[in-house]
């Protein structure tokens, strides 16, 4: 991994072209994208998953434009004569990386793309895995633009989050990359934010349900599948207090998986990280949630909200038997790029504020540095930095 940071951040464009042809069995040409590629994408993509995108992208920027709202100016007047207040400024240029490999992700294109949009972000720079023809899935194509994303580069795994670490002949350097990956991106990432920022260390994807006697077993084995097709390194964890529940949920995941294209993905996603446990009550079972601080937290209880209540670690929760884990992952606004691993007991699901950040801002009248005078000229003496005392009596000797 850190070989291939190196080599990106010496080579170029030339150890691109390199690791993807070793990775991704791939001779690329053209690493940008041209517009004429995604004019031809959506002849190749049917009416029907259009119209869903669209719809889609409607529900994300009707919840992301919402927290607009948090970033209104408060004054706040500390004294008379001083008043403070926070500004936001969007960052300039900033990086999305849309995982390909066993499935594209058109859907993480909207979730990524839009809030940066809404945030005011000037430049946009998207990677993307290219298939063996050497082509981006055209279905994350006609999601870039829906999204307005016309800056797009033919390159993925951890060489392509280099490139926008350090930058290139072709893609430029940006200030914060985001998007989820396998885990060698999520490495990637974590191994060049000591250069560049990143939204969180987002990898492999994970569910955690909790559930009481009061569950459907064919709804929990339906959603603990769903998490598992992404990969075989997908945790899918079941926590109940009900042996029943339990049972049955097995039953289910046996009859479910026969019908399904991606059952030896998920057999292996189980076999690895898959988990059903019987908790001695749902206290002990939302202690083991907060513990383990999952991405995708379902709750299928009696009472849902007095459940919810007591989370504190946790990407996103999905409250009741109608809030399928593939309704937040895609359609609800909700955004599902979210913190794994643990993180999220320190990071927040992505938003509009990620790609952005607060700037404060300070005004003193002369009445109001007065008033404080005294108070710097205190705490200047006991930090033994007499010059910052003087910055201010200055004010007062010197210009009456």
């Amino acid at each position: 991994m850190k070989q291939i940071i190196s080599d990106v951040k010496t080579d170029g464009d030339v150890a691109l072209k390199k690791y993807t042809k070793k990775f991704d069995k791939v001779e690329i040409q053209n690493i940008l994208v041209s517009n004429k590629d995604i004019k031809k994408a959506y002849g190749q993509v049917d009416n029907k998953t259009i119209l869903a995108l669209k719809q889609t992208a409607k529900n994300i920027q009707l919840f992301q434009k919402a927290q607009l709202k948090k970033r209104k100016r408060t004054m706040v007047k500390t004294e008379n004569g001083i008043s403070v207040w926070q500004e936001w400024r969007p960052i300039k240029t900033i990086g999305l990386y849309i995982p390909g490999g066993k499935a594209a992700y058109p859907s993480t294109v909207l979730m990524t793309a839009i809030p940066a949009k809404i945030a005011g972000c000037l430049r946009i720079v998207m990677v993307s895995p290219p298939d063996l023809s050497g082509k981006i899935n055209p279905n994350i194509l006609v999601a870039a633009d829906i999204a307005g994303i016309n800056e797009i580069y033919s390159v993925g795994g951890a060489q392509a989050i280099a490139a926008l670490a350090y930058g290139t002949k072709t893609i430029p350097k940006v200030s914060k990359i985001f998007g989820p990956g396998n885990r060698f991106v999520a490495s990637a990432k974590v191994l060049v934010s000591q250069d560049v920022a990143i939204d969180m260390p987002a990898g492999p994807s994970e569910i955690f349900i909790i559930a009481d006697e009061s569950a459907n077993p064919a709804f929990i084995a339906a959603d603990l599948l769903a998490d598992g097709e992404h990969a075989e390194d997908s945790a899918c964890v079941l926590v109940t207090t009900s042996q029943e529940i339990a049972e049955k949920t097995i039953a289910e995941i046996k009859t479910q998986l026969k019908t399904l294209s991606t059952a030896d993905r998920i057999r292996a996603s189980l076999k690895n990280y898959g988990l059903i446990a019987i908790s001695k009550n749902m206290d002990e079972a939302i202690k083991f949630a907060n513990n383990y601080a999952p991405e995708h937290l379902e709750i299928m209880t009696k009472d849902n909200l007095l459940v919810v209540a007591q989370i504190n670690n946790v990407g996103s929760i999905f409250l009741g038997d109608w809030t399928s884990k593939s309704s937040g992952d895609y359609a609800t606004g909700a955004n599902h790029v979210l913190p794994t691993g643990g993180m999220a007991k320190m990071y927040a699901p992505l938003g509009v504020e990620a790609f952005g950040r607060w700037i404060e801002v300070q005004k003193c009248t002369k009445s109001g540095l007065k008033a404080i005078q005294t108070s710097i000229g205190v705490l200047s003496d006991a930090e033994g930095l007499p010059a910052h005392k003087v910055s201010t009596e200055i004010r007062f000797t010197s210009f009456k």
